[in-house]
């Protein structure tokens, strides 16, 4: 009797493992297509990029000149490649910190249970719209707001009195200008993740912080913000990056001006490889702006994660 049992349990193991093998290769296979394309279209051409920083290539020619690391010795002495420097840094900075600041806001009046003539529902979508549209067209849409004779603000300040304002050739306020465009088509993703974050927090927590007398302030500061650091975390790293390797929106709104002064590192890496047919300075700066990103965003995560495990 107990070598059936045995015989049993041995034959119920060997099918609980084969299904389990099955469900892995059936996992594998629906994988397969996604990670083909990652190879082809990202793994790929990243050392492609990797080697042709260390070459002499005009992109069309059968012939590399290697070079070693002479590409990116060449680079900092560059025409205005610290003011581009200069000019991604604030263009990340300042977009990555608008973004987080009013798409939090935003979703914190979407998540109210106050009831208005139009659902919270319009509203959201309202919000979202801008980020299905393509950064070339946000770009052309807000270039023309942002024009000096007829442009929508403007027209706007004419209206009330006040003098138009130079918002695409003026230090300083080209830059917000810029920033502006992109952080308008960046907070409808960010205000998702923050909605899905604050309704994943348990409602009785709140309503026992009212009962012993806590103010809504207090309630936000000490309960809502330390609980929605998984949502922080997401939205710092992913805006960061996405604004750290925007090209279009940018260059659209202002073309780079004044000077080199919104110009960023993304669009000199397009100057060298397509307009100057140097692949090789090209790829330089694509690897090094790939470094920059990659520190950036490690020392985010760590900061952030330890927020997160703080609360």
């Amino acid at each position: 009797m107990s070598e059936k049992l045995s015989m049993r349990r041995i034959e119920k193991k060997n099918k609980h493992t084969a299904f389990e093998r099955s469900r892995v290769r059936v996992g594998m296979l629906f994988l397969l297509p996604s990670a083909l394309l990652c190879i082809v279209f990202i793994i790929v051409p990243l050392i492609n990029v990797v080697v042709y920083s260390f070459h002499e290539w005009n992109g069309v020619s059968e012939d590399m000149l290697f070079v070693g690391f002479e590409n990116y010795k060449q680079l900092p002495s560059t025409e205005g490649f610290w003011e581009m420097a200069l000019a991604t840094i604030i263009f990340a900075f300042g977009t990555t910190v608008m973004v987080i600041v009013l798409s939090f806001i935003v979703a914190m009046a979407l998540d109210s249970k106050n009831r208005g003539r139009i659902s919270r529902s319009v509203y959201r979508t309202m919000w979202f719209f801008p980020c299905i549209l393509s950064g070339s067209v946000v770009g052309i849409i807000w270039r023309i707001m942002y024009n000096y004779n007829n442009g929508v603000l403007n027209s706007i300040l004419r209206g009330v009195g006040l003098s138009p304002v130079n918002w695409l050739e003026t230090y300083g306020l080209t830059n917000f200008a810029v920033i502006l465009a992109a952080v308008w088509s960046m907070m409808g993703l960010c205000i998702v993740i923050f909605l899905a974050g604050l309704q994943s927090i348990p409602t009785e927590l709140n309503e026992a912080a009212a009962i012993d007398g806590a103010s809504n302030g207090q309630i936000r500061r000490h309960i809502v913000i330390p609980m929605m650091a998984p949502s922080i975390t997401i939205n710092v790293l992913t805006t960061s990056i996405a604004a750290f390797k925007m090209y279009e929106l940018p260059w659209l709104v202002s073309g780079g001006l004044p000077g080199y002064s919104t110009r960023l590192l993304t669009q000199r890496i397009y100057f060298f490889a397509f307009n100057a047919s140097n692949f090789g300075m090209g790829s330089a700066l694509a690897v090094l702006l790939i470094l920059i990103i990659t520190v950036i965003s490690l020392i985010q995560l760590v900061v952030l994660r330890k927020r997160e495990d703080i609360y």
